[in-house]
């Protein structure tokens, strides 16, 4: 594969700056896109490419380089095809070896790969797994060597039996899943590779060793690779052919990597000793801070498009121009504007049922790796099935059952078709996934979706077994074998429906908080529209439709007549109770005159409208139904995406936008120009006053000796860092590397006294007076993760993190005028990025700018004793890191003591560092100076054996290629493990010694060292200062979190409006009564859509919380809890009006409160009741999820909870009817008293009028009697009312004269409403102070870890 492009010019519309949805602006700015789009508005357009041309021939190598923002991505993406957002000119020419480029991206799509810097990876499979995988659907499965080649290039081949693991479960480390990801494509056969700064993350020796293995790659099959890198070292740059030279998106270089210096020399710029070619390339395209020769600036080119103008003019464009005509020539194509599509060839290397195939192998294996969730899903529905089952349990076999039997048969059902409610939830953590395999033509995403069907289906059997059969049998259902196994089918088929349900919506919709307004809705329509809730003849006519597809209708009908059908039930009650059998009439729906057995098929008839002969053609529906939900999942997932990034567009403030620099839907279109060399500049300009750089007056002198660390893997002790031993001192830089998975991070972060499980061993000591619970709050730590609120702005980080952590001795204002100081040390005042909104990685800032955000946060606090940084230049250019490295070195001369975990640093760029920690397998290499030109740390290594360093190579990488394990000795040497050659060396037992002795000069306590103003203490403000702040920036989160408020408003807003008019104005009839109670019982399930919200807010908001705030000691735990709460406090209040209106007047409740003369009374009870039923929501949520270890196990406790509380909550099983062992739930579930109140409140004193179907007929009457008089002792003692009471025959009794005799049988009095409705208060509190003792347990669980026998305080 190769190919030759020319006159590409690609475009994008709209802007790179935008405003910031907040709840008051996201409705308009919806509607007026949606008006734009009608009106086909047009956009304008912003040019990113610009006349870019090249070939790269068979087995060529390319190299892409430039500042951030230049076009790199853009162009890698523009020939690989990813045009998301992305427009190419009609005129652009795309030759692929003559192929056109519509056939290439569609045909030919799995010959193209473009890796991002994105890690995706299903997290239960191996390592191994995951590349047998990859191999076996590109085709090349039989073929093992490939994946063993590129396993043991890429250093895997100890990860191959580990999980990929993510942020919940444990697996192999960043580095080795980056290189995975470089596995996965390697394996596969793509032959157009694209890589966009892949190796990010990497250290430099593996950076190294993923360039190697590419290049053989590259000529082993002739293809054709793209790389763009942001620190490329001499050994890497040597590895291409080609390079191509990007400033704001036009070329200004392309051709041989061995010319490109001298042509930018030959231009006039300058080429510094200790510079790179890659770092030279880049820097000339900075057009700011250019550094040309004396004699050359005249004719030097000043802007991008004086570049392109010399590049335009050079012999060298004019070879290049001739190699692009030969090539046409040779591959004659047509442009992509004129492309015709060639013949129908499958992109994929493998078949539909291959495809198919392996997707359920590879979902098999998922599963078996990780078996917890299964096994504990059915575990939890046996209990369940358990409970419900001894509830209903042993129902007699007389008329007393009837409303038992169809309200079991109701709940199991409807829990049969909900058991897989989280699928939904779960389609979100595997689509990335399967996009990226569907780009890399893998198989088809309906592969995945039917195999992931045919994978569940042994799990969902035993699902529905272990829910169902208890049950069954402990109610006493029909028992026979006929019946039971009809029961499961039908059963089991609900579960199906339900499962493709869920799944469809979460596959129809391209957002998550998209899909769960309709999801939940259409869940409370099954739940409402099945037929026992309210009869079929009984719906109203604007939603009967839906019982026609409500696969729950269909299952409960079968059910039913399964149960009720070919039986007769005696009568438990006659009316009236004594007297000739003649003259009594049993009170059941049914029941016939003069006999006492009521037939059950005429009671499904009577009472719900079933006809016995649909059992099996309601299963022929079921199963199309099936059918029909599972294709709609197949084909929305197959053509249904994910909502692309809108590119990296900058957000403010509306209102506060800076001028903006040109830019569309590209991370290359935002022209917030990066300006590196400023940190230099200011920090330079500054220099004179005393004031300009963040000054360590305090700074203390850290030492560490035979420092160890274990955590428990399984069932074993696995050790991180092994007897770890080294010093930062004041005005010293430290650099600490390593290989990936060394134990770098780990070290930083037991240092910093932040991790929270394991052993330590070993010894920290530290100068006496910082000895306190400060000592974490006064320690600086920018970590390898840019975590921030993504709704702050860059202001809004820094001034929270100054106000919060600086000591107590500053006042307000000059906490904030330090804020604006370090704003303008890392170039945050430029273009307006510090009113800019942090945002999410594609809208906000992008890489550099994050990272630097994350480093001014920390020196904002003004870090007092130390300053720990992990990766800080991860992503960043040459320049940039370099700027930054410059300004680390001024710190440290201002008496700063820093320890920096640096990767793939340059040869220049080390030279800002004074001594070296290097690390692999948790153990020392060699710690001590580095010495003038590297001399020491270079000469250590080589007396040890290693080989001689080049004088051209990188000492960084030199150092990690020689020092991996039994890798880079002599072979006439004999060889040795390199921590151990460092445990014997003099140069350790030098370091060991001066530990020893600053050990004890730390340990000297004087009457200087004494703690003043407060320094002592944990934090730095008071807690009211902090609940204060961080209530502050919780309500800005909330109020610039449109999507969330909106989703959740819009939920609640349909669940509680389509059951308001579901009941619309009901009457009052018994069937009535029936329908508001359930519809105040289903008003209740809301819980099931906020949990599943409130839950990963508050989840998000830990995260942040426990992983930075908490670890820097910004604000107490208490602060934290205090603020979520009074937050989500205020939306619940404001759910609760919306369900209020929606729900209470279109069911009519209030015209029987205005008819009992208390309108106003009553109405305002009702809203307080859902407005403590919307608290509940909330604190039962935000308990839990303080000790819960991720959404999806808190979502499925909190419903499992719910679940249990809604089944003993009265009005399925009336308190007098539990088995008295149960009693006790009903009194201790909160929803008891909810329902008890709501019903009581709505429905008391309402007058009941018999439907036909409810009065009971008593044809014949002794002589000589009235209706009236034979039934006035009935009457007078059981109730109800007589129609024709002066009849002679043909008696019409109503069971019923008004509600309150019907409640009272749920204990359900009106006398106790507001008693309930305090009892409903006295659960919130109960939950909230749960909340806080428990994240108070898990809070001091988590500030320390056990100390080993060799640990010391």
């Amino acid at each position: 594969m190769s190919i030759a492009y020319h006159d590409v010019n690609v475009y994008g519309f709209g802007r790179g700056l935008d405003y910031q949805k907040s709840v008051s602006n996201f409705p308009g700015a919806h509607a007026k896109a949606a008006l734009d789009r009608l009106r086909r508005r047009p956009h304008s357009r912003v040019d990113i490419l610009q006349d870019i041309e090249g070939v790269v021939a068979n087995g060529e190598m390319l190299l892409v380089l430039g500042k951030p923002g230049s076009g790199c991505t853009t162009f890698l993406k523009t020939l690989a095809g990813r045009m998301s957002g992305l427009h190419c000119d009609k005129g652009s020419s795309l030759n692929y070896q003559g192929i056109p480029s519509r056939t290439m991206y569609n045909q030919l799509r799995g010959t193209i790969a473009y890796q991002a810097e994105l890690d995706l990876h299903f997290p239960t499979l191996t390592m191994g797994e995951m590349l047998d995988f990859a191999a076996n659907a590109s085709g090349d499965g039989h073929d093992k060597s490939i994946v063993e080649t590129t396993v043991k290039s890429l250093g895997l081949v100890k990860t191959l039996g580990t999980k990929m693991g993510n942020d919940f479960i444990v697996g192999v480390s960043g580095g080795e899943r980056k290189r995975g990801s470089i596995a996965e494509i390697l394996v596969g056969q793509s032959t157009f590779q694209c890589w966009d700064n892949s190796t990010r993350g990497l250290d430099s020796s593996s950076a190294l060793d993923f360039v190697k293995t590419l290049r053989q790659h590259t000529t082993a099959c002739q293809g054709v690779s793209l790389v763009s890198l942001y620190q490329a070292s001499e050994d890497i740059y040597n590895l291409f052919d080609k390079v191509l030279v990007l400033c704001e998106g036009r070329q200004v270089y392309f051709g041989s990597t061995k010319d490109a210096k001298s042509y930018f020399v030959n231009l006039g710029f300058e080429f510094s000793e200790w510079s790179t070619t890659p770092d030279f390339l880049t820097a000339v395209t900075d057009l700011e801070e250019q550094r040309v020769q004396h004699n050359a600036s005249a004719v030097t080119p000043k802007n991008a498009t004086d570049f392109a103008l010399a590049w335009q003019k050079c012999n060298a464009r004019s070879a290049m121009t001739e190699q692009i005509n030969e090539y046409a020539r040779r591959y004659p194509s047509d442009s992509v504007g004129q492309s015709t599509p060639s013949s129908a060839r499958s992109p994929y290397s493998i078949s539909i049922k291959r495809q198919i195939s392996l997707c359920a192998e590879r979902g098999f294996k998922r599963l078996f790796n990780e078996l917890t969730a299964p096994i504990s899903a059915i575990s939890g529905n046996l209990v369940v099935s358990i409970i419900l089952g001894t509830m209903f349990y042993n129902l007699s076999g007389d008329t007393n059952s009837f409303f038992g039997r169809g309200v079991l048969l109701f709940i199991t059902i409807l829990l049969n078709a909900s058991l897989t409610g989280f699928e939904s939830v779960a389609q979100w953590e595997i689509r990335p996934i399967l996009e990226k395999h569907f780009r890399y033509a893998f198989y088809h995403p309906y592969a995945e979706a039917v195999s992931s069907i045919i994978c569940d289906l042994p799990n969902k059997l035993l699902l529905a077994l272990a829910f169902n059969l208890p049950v069954y049998f402990l109610a006493n259902l029909r028992r026979t074998p006929g019946a039971f196994f009809t029961f499961y089918l039908f059963a089991f088929a609900a579960l199906l429906n339900g499962s493709m349900i869920y799944r469809s919506m979460g596959a129809m919709s391209r957002t998550l908080e998209g899909s769960q307004p309709a999801g939940a809705v259409f869940a409370l329509l099954m739940m409402l529209y099945n037929g026992f809730v309210i009869p079929f003849n009984d719906m109203k006519p604007w939603l009967q439709w839906f019982s026609y597809i409500n696969p729950v209708y269909y299952a409960f009908e079968s059910l039913a007549i399964n149960e009720f059908s070919g039986r007769d039930f005696q009568c438990s009650e006659l009316i009236p109770r004594e007297g000739d059998s003649q003259y009594q009439t049993c009170i059941a729906v049914g029941a016939k005159p003069g006999s006492n057995y009521v037939s059950g098929a005429d009671y499904i008839r009577e009472n719900w409208g079933f006809q016995t002969d649909h059992l099996w053609r309601n299963l022929g529906i079921m199963i199309a139904l099936i059918a029909c939900y599972g294709t709609i999942y197949i084909v929305c997932t197959e053509y249904i995406s994910l909502q692309p990034s809108r590119g990296e567009v900058l957000l403010f403030r509306k209102g506060k936008q800076a001028a903006p620099h040109g830019s569309a839907n590209d991370e290359e279109i935002q022209r917030v120009r990066e300006k590196p060399e400023r940190f230099a500049t200011a920090v330079a300009e500054s220099s004179a006053s005393s004031d300009s750089i963040p000054v360590a007056t305090d700074a203390a002198t850290f030492v560490w000796t035979d420092l160890s660390y274990e955590i428990k893997v399984g069932k074993t002790q696995k050790r991180i860092l092994d007897k770890v031993e080294g010093w930062v001192k004041p005005k010293t830089v430290t650099a600490l590397m390593g290989a990936s998975g060394a134990g770098k991070t780990t070290l930083l972060n037991l240092l910093a006294d932040r991790v929270s499980t394991g052993v330590i061993y070993g010894e920290k000591t530290v100068d006496l007076r910082h000895r306190d619970v400060a000592f974490a709050r006064k320690i600086g730590y920018a970590q390898q993760q840019d975590l921030h609120l993504n709704t702050a702005t860059v202001r809004e980080a820094l001034e929270f993190s100054a106000l919060l952590r600086q000591p107590a001795k500053y006042s307000q204002d000059e906490k904030l005028a330090y804020v604006e100081h370090i704003a303008g040390l890392l170039d945050l005042d430029k273009d307006g990025l510090l009113d800019a909104v942090i945002g999410v990685p594609g809208e906000g800032l992008n890489v550099a700018q994050r990272k630097r955000v994350t480093i001014a946060v920390e020196l904002a606090a003004r870090p007092e004793l130390l300053l720990f940084l992990d990766e800080p230049t991860s992503g960043l250019d040459s320049d940039s890191s370099m700027s930054f490295c410059k300004l680390l070195r001024r710190l440290a001369d201002h008496g700063q003591a820093i320890l920096c975990v640096v990767h793939q640093p340059s040869a220049q760029l080390l030279t800002y560092f004074d001594r070296l920690l290097l690390l692999s397998e948790g153990k020392s290499l060699y710690f001590g100076d580095f010495g003038a030109n590297f001399s020491t740390v270079i000469s250590y290594f080589e007396r040890q054996g290693a080989r001689r360093r080049e004088a051209h190579e990188n000492p960084a990488e030199w150092m990690l290629e020689v020092s991996k394990t039994n890798a880079g000795i002599d072979e006439e040497k004999e060889r040795h493990d390199w921590a151990a050659l460092w445990q014997a060396s003099p140069e350790r037992a030098a370091i060991a010694a001066e530990c020893e002795k600053m050990k004890v000069e730390l340990s000297k306590a004087t009457a200087e060292n004494a703690v003043v103003d407060g320094a002592s203490s944990e934090f730095a403000t008071s807690l009211w200062y902090q609940i204060s702040a961080v209530t502050k920036r919780a309500f800005m989160h909330d109020w610039y979190s449109p999507t969330y408020l909106w989703s959740k408003s819009f939920t609640t807003f349909g669940l509680a409006f389509f059951n308001g008019i579901t009941f619309w104005n009901s009457g009052s009839t018994p069937q009535d009564l029936q329908n508001l109670v359930f519809s105040l019982f289903i008003l209740t399930t809301m819980f099931g859509t906020h949990v599943q919200l409130i839950m990963k807010r508050f989840h998000d908001a830990r995260v942040q919380y426990e992983s930075r705030e908490r670890q820097s000691r910004t604000y107490s735990w208490v602060a934290f809890l205090v603020a979520n709460v009074v937050v989500e406090l205020c939306s619940q209040t404001v759910m609760s009006v919306i369900a209020y209106v929606a729900w209470y007047y279109p069911v009519g409740l209030w015209h029987n409160a205005g008819d009992q003369g208390e309108l106003s009374n009553r109405g305002g009870l009702t809203f307080l009741l859902i407005w403590s039923l919307m608290i509940l929501f909330q604190t039962l949520s935000q308990m839990l999820m303080t000790i819960m270890p991720d959404v999806p196990t808190g979502i499925n406790i909190g419903n499992l909870l719910f679940m249990l509380t809604l089944i003993f909550s009265g009005p399925l099983v009336a308190p007098d009817a539990l088995p008295r062992f149960w009693i006790f739930m009903y009194r201790a579930t909160p929803l008891s008293y909810y329902i008890s109140a709501l019903v009581g409140t709505g429905l008391s004193g309402m007058d009941i009028e018999c439907a036909a179907k409810d009065l009971v007929q008593i044809p014949s009457i002794p002589d000589n009697s009235t209706c009236a008089t034979y039934l006035s002792s009935y009457i007078t003692n059981s109730g109800g009312k007589l129609v024709n009471g002066d009849a002679t025959s043909s008696c019409q009794f109503c069971p019923y004269s008004t509600a309150d005799p019907v409640l009272a049988t749920f204990g359900i009095y009106f006398e106790e409403r507001w008693q309930n409705w305090g009892i409903t208060i006295v659960y919130n509190v109960i939950n909230i102070s749960l909340a806080f003792f428990i994240y108070g347990l898990v809070s001091r669980k988590k500030s320390g870890v056990k100390a080993g026998s060799e640990a010391q305080s």
